[in-house]
């Protein structure tokens, strides 16, 4: 009997030591089960911590150039005072080169351009704050053409094709209405429909207007007429009929694939890095509500909204 119970104790024994080592929470394969895991947004991303916040800032800002950007910043600039009346914001055209060369000098605090900033301004600093959308416009008394391939437009531009019949439409002369070399619309033209050749319309019947807004002003008021403007100004103005390019209605579908070719991202240069009222008024215009608005009210798109590989196969182009 004594056997059997000193067994009995032996075996209850070790049963409580089981319990007791299991209770300490030993993991066989060498962790620690209770140790707590980071999560994995622990760490704030560089969009989090970015995050925009409206800045009213005073002081004196002059921004200028590209006149495709001119009339959007000129409402974003309202946009801004109106919630910032300490501010002073002046808006000015001129065309892209012009921006880039005011800035570049110190002339201007901001310089607004369609286009990059050569490599001989390497102190410029870009900001990149939407992408404009442009297209081809024609007198509304041009009738039976809706639709110009690159190589009709190239033939137009240089002066070979005079007559709205030679390309579908009624027997009309053609009045090239274009922008000077300061532009950075003209520039764009160039290198993604014009495929790098120089305009030399007929000069017979050839205009040259130096903004956006006088380019539509002459194509609604010269019958015959054809010029290239954005197309948000376009459509507000009204005046004008919208052609489609290579079959590629002008919209924000077609730009964000690249299957639409006439459109470039719009850029806003400092000299060095920015800093007081021309750094928030450039994250108002990327990130406020109200400056998305009024980009929006310009058909104006945000870079972010572009394929990246369409956006690639643009920039090397």
């Amino acid at each position: 009997m004594l056997k059997k119970s000193s067994i009995a104790f032996v075996l209850c024994a070790l049963a409580m030591l089981s319990v007791l080592i299991s209770a300490c929470g030993t993991d066989t394969s060498g962790g620690n089960t209770s140790a707590p895991k980071t999560p994995a947004t622990a760490t704030p991303t560089s969009s989090m911590a970015s995050a925009y916040a409206f800045k009213c800032d005073s002081g004196s800002v002059t921004a200028g150039g590209s006149t495709a950007l001119q009339n959007m910043v000129t409402d974003a600039a309202t946009a801004y005072k109106a919630k910032c009346s300490s501010a002073t914001l002046d808006v000015q055209g001129g065309g892209s080169k012009t921006g880039l060369a005011n800035a570049n000098s110190g002339t201007w605090t901001i310089g607004d351009s369609d286009v990059p900033a050569l490599a001989t301004q390497s102190a410029l600093v870009d900001h990149q704050v939407a992408v404009v959308i442009f297209t081809v416009v024609v007198n509304k008394q041009v009738t039976g053409v809706t639709n110009l391939t690159s190589e009709q437009l190239i033939s137009i531009y240089t002066g070979k094709t005079t007559n709205w019949s030679q390309v579908g439409g009624n027997n009309l002369p053609i009045v090239v209405v274009s922008r000077p070399a300061s532009s950075g619309t003209r520039a764009t033209f160039k290198k993604y429909i014009l495929g790098g050749a120089t305009e030399k319309p007929a000069q017979a019947n050839a205009l040259s207007q130096d903004s956006t807004s006088l380019v539509l002003q002459s194509v609604s008021t010269t019958k015959g007429a054809i010029g290239y403007a954005t197309l948000g100004d376009s459509t507000k103005k009204g005046t004008v009929n919208i052609l489609s390019i290579d079959g590629q209605a002008p919209n924000a579908a077609n730009v964000k694939t690249n299957a639409y070719k006439f459109w470039n991202v719009e850029h806003m240069y400092t000299k060095g890095a920015s800093t007081g009222l021309a750094q928030d008024f450039i994250n108002f215009i990327v990130s406020d509500p109200a400056a998305q608005t009024v980009k929006n009210s310009y058909k104006f798109m945000n870079v972010s909204d572009i394929n990246p590989s369409a956006l690639t196969a643009h920039n090397n182009a």
